[in-house]
C-alpha cells in the first residue's frame, strides 16, 4: 500500500505531509539533487541507485509536484482539447488516437466539450491559458453568419502557443493553422458513385443537422455537385435539416419516406442515422426495402443492427494519431508553415443499400 504522507511527532501530536525528495534523500544517505536527478531520468545517477531511489520513492508514496517542475521546466506537459460532442463515438475514438501520441511522451490531457456553443468554447479556452497549457487541439465551433473564436485563436497562437485545428477548419484561416481533416466532399461524392452506378438509384436525398458546420457544408457541397454529377435527380424537400429536438425531427423525416420521396438517402452524422432509424420504425418503414440509407461515421452498432448499415468510415484514429503528432512537432520545435493534413474516408458496404 502507497503512503501519500510522511508522519512526524510535533509536541506529542501526529503531523502529516506531503513526502519530499529530502524525505528519500535522508533515507538513502545520498544528496537530494542526486534524488531529482534519479527521478526525472536525467544523466548523472548510476543505474543501480537509481532503480534504489525509485524503489524508495515508491515505497515512501512520493508524487512529482506539478508545480515544482513547472516552474522548473516552463512547461505543463498538459494539452487542452476541445471536443464539440463529449457523446459522439467520433471524438472517443479521436482521443484514443491522440492518447496513443501523448502517453509515451508523458503528456496529459485537459478535456472540455464546447457542444457547439461559442461562448463556452471561448470559456474554455480562457480557462486552457489560466491552467498554463502548452498547446490546444480544438474542433472549432462556427456560429450562425460564420461567427467564431478566430481572433482569440490567433492571440493564442502569436502568444507562443501551438494550436492545432481537427476535423473542420475556420475557411478564412486555412493557411494560419495546422489542420487535420478528412475530404468530406470527396466521401459523399464517392457515396453517390457508389448508389447510381453500382446500385441503380437516381432519387436521393440527404440528411444533415444544425448548425451547419465545416464538415456539413463540404458534405452538403459534395451531394449537390455529385448529384450533377451523376445526372441524379433531387428535390429541396428531401434534403432535410434536423436539430436536437427529437419531436420535430420525426415530423421533418416523414417527407424522405412517401412513395414521392427519395429511394435512398445519405446520413451526414452518427446522431442523424439514428434518428432516421427511430423514424423507420414510427412510420412503419423497412431499410433498404422501403428506403436504402448509407450512414457516415463506421460506429460498432451499425454491423450489430437487423440489417447492417453501409457507411462512410473515417479514419478517425488516424485522425488523432496526426493532431497529436504535429502538436509534438510543435511544441520540440518545429518551425515549418501550417501542415494541413486531409485524409481519404472509406465506404464499408453492408446490407442497408437495396439494388434496383
Amino acid at each position: 500500500m502507497i503512503t501519500l504522507f510522511y508522519n512526524f511527532e510535533k509536541r506529542g501530536e501526529i503531523i502529516k505531509r506531503r513526502i519530499t525528495i529530502k524525505d528519500i534523500a535522508k533515507e538513502l544517505g545520498v544528496n537530494p539533487s542526486t534524488v531529482s536527478r534519479a527521478l526525472n531520468d536525467k544523466p548523472g545517477v548510476n543505474l543501480e541507485l537509481k532503480k534504489k531511489i525509485k524503489e524508495k520513492a515508491e515505497e515512501l508514496g512520493y508524487i512529482l509536484s506539478f508545480q515544482a517542475k513547472s516552474l522548473r521546466t516552463k512547461k505543463t506537459m498538459t494539452i487542452g482539447i476541445i471536443l464539440s460532442d463529449i457523446k459522439n463515438p467520433f471524438f472517443l475514438d479521436f482521443l484514443d488516437g491522440v492518447e496513443k501520441i501523448f502517453f509515451p511522451r508523458k503528456y496529459k490531457m485537459l478535456l472540455a466539450t464546447s457542444n457547439e456553443d461559442l461562448e463556452k468554447e471561448k470559456t474554455y479556452l480562457k480557462w486552457f491559458l489560466e491552467h498554463g497549457v502548452d498547446g490546444i487541439i480544438i474542433a472549432p465551433t462556427i456560429g450562425k453568419n460564420n461567427k467564431n473564436n478566430l481572433n482569440l485563436l490567433r492571440r493564442i497562437k502569436k502568444s507562443g502557443i501551438p494550436v492545432v485545428l481537427y476535423d473542420r477548419k475556420i475557411e478564412e484561416a486555412e493557411s494560419e493553422f495546422d489542420t487535420v481533416t478528412i475530404n468530406n466532399y470527396h466521401a459523399i461524392v464517392s457515396a453517390i458513385k457508389y448508389l447510381v452506378r453500382d446500385m441503380g438509384h437516381k432519387n436521393l436525398g440527404l440528411c444533415l443537422i444544425e448548425p451547419m458546420v465545416y464538415t456539413l457544408k463540404e458534405r452538403y457541397k459534395g451531394f449537390i455537385d455529385g448529384c450533377n454529377l451523376f445526372n441524379v435527380k433531387y428535390k429541396n424537400e428531401w434534403i432535410i435539416v434536423l436539430s436536437n429536438n427529437e419531436r420535430e425531427n420525426m415530423k421533418r423525416l416523414k417527407a424522405i419516406f412517401d412513395k414521392t420521396g427519395p429511394t435512398a438517402i445519405i446520413a451526414t452524422n452518427h446522431y442523424i442515422t439514428q434518428q432516421i432509424l427511430k423514424a423507420a420504425k414510427r412510420y412503419n418503414r423497412k431499410i433498404p426495402s422501403d428506403l436504402s440509407l448509407i450512414a457516415f461515421d463506421d460506429n460498432i452498432e451499425n454491423e450489430l443492427y437487423e440489417v447492417p448499415i453501409t457507411t462512410i468510415k473515417q479514419p478517425v484514429l488516424l485522425i488523432g494519431k496526426n493532431a497529436a503528432t504535429i502538436m509534438m512537432g510543435r511544441l520540440d520545435g518545429e518551425d515549418v508553415i501550417p501542415q494541413n493534413i486531409v485524409l481519404n474516408t472509406e465506404l464499408i458496404i453492408r446490407n442497408s443499400v437495396q439494388k434496383l
